[in-house]
């Protein structure tokens, strides 16, 4: 268990905690304050998706294991955290299920070409795809725990979450266009 590989393992920790605390009902008294604490988590969180990659490639320690388990993390926290934002009335519903369906879709295109020792990698699309999801996140999550303030924002809020709808269904799109001959034989 590398370094890289123990920070991968952190963001689900963080995640968690993240969830939890953001799952703390508005009716509690000091939820503000809990929410704030699981926003700074998410941050973190976000932060190690950053910090293990950039560590794994400087320093050649990528193992297989980190392959399969920071996907894993991204999308839970990813998706946690738009979920999160659904139930906090923040993102319409819809918004998430274009994420989840994307990623069911790439992890999908992934197992068909496993089946033939075919290693998807991650593309610049998708790379593209995190990055405007989390930019989304830290906008949404500043809204969330009142550090911006809803009203004045409302419109760049609505086009932000389009944006990351629009770029997460073009990723996905991207994916399987290019991995094309993966579902168009009939083998």
């Amino acid at each position: 268990m590398n370094l890289p590989n123990k920070l991968t393992v952190s963001r689900f920790l963080a995640t968690g905690v993240f969830l939890g605390l953001a799952a703390i009902p508005a009716s509690v008294e000091g939820h503000l304050l809990w929410w704030k604490i699981a926003y700074l988590m998410a941050i973190v969180a976000g932060f190690t998706d950053i910090l293990d990659g950039y560590i794994a490639r400087k320093y050649d320690l990528v193992t297989d294991f980190g392959k399969l388990i920071d996907p894993l993390a991204d999308k839970v926290f990813t998706v946690g955290s738009y979920v999160t934002l659904v139930g906090h009335e923040l993102c319409p519903a819809w918004i998430a299920v274009v994420l989840v369906a994307r990623e069911f879709g790439v992890t999908g295109l992934r197992s068909l070409a496993a089946k033939r020792n075919i290693a998807l990698a991650a593309n610049n699309i998708g790379k593209a795809k995190t990055t405007c999801q989390m930019l989304g996140l830290v906008f949404g999550g500043a809204l969330w725990v009142g550090w911006l303030p809803l009203e004045t924002c409302q419109v760049a809020w609505t086009w932000t979450l389009y944006g990351v709808a629009a770029f997460t269904a073009y990723s996905g799109w991207s994916y399987f266009y290019e991995n094309r001959q993966l579902y168009m034989q009939d083998t």
